[in-house]
């Protein structure tokens, strides 16, 4: 298991939208424990980053995340996040 660090700006933005997304903050919790169990699940983009989609749930109030990111051996680096309802 690696540790999660979070980029200022992604911290913010969670703070931020946790009052349009009321279950934001369970969603971010669960996307950060996956990232720092199986960071190579989602998708290079270029020799250093990489990108991870987590589905959200319309009707439960869950959004949807867009994670950029980086690891290595002992870290998760939360560069960005992209926070939205899914779509039906």
């Amino acid at each position: 298991m690696r540790t999660v660090i979070e980029a200022r700006d992604v911290s913010a933005k969670i703070d931020a939208e946790t009052a349009i997304y009321d279950r934001l903050e369970e969603a971010f919790d669960a996307l950060k424990w996956w990232l720092a169990h199986n960071p190579d699940t989602g998708e290079l983009v270029d020799d250093y980053h990489w990108i991870y989609k987590q589905r959200g749930d319309r009707f439960q109030h869950i959004p949807a995340l867009v994670a950029l990111y980086t690891f290595d051996h002992r870290c998760v680096e939360i560069l960005s996040i992209l926070i939205r309802i899914p779509t039906l």
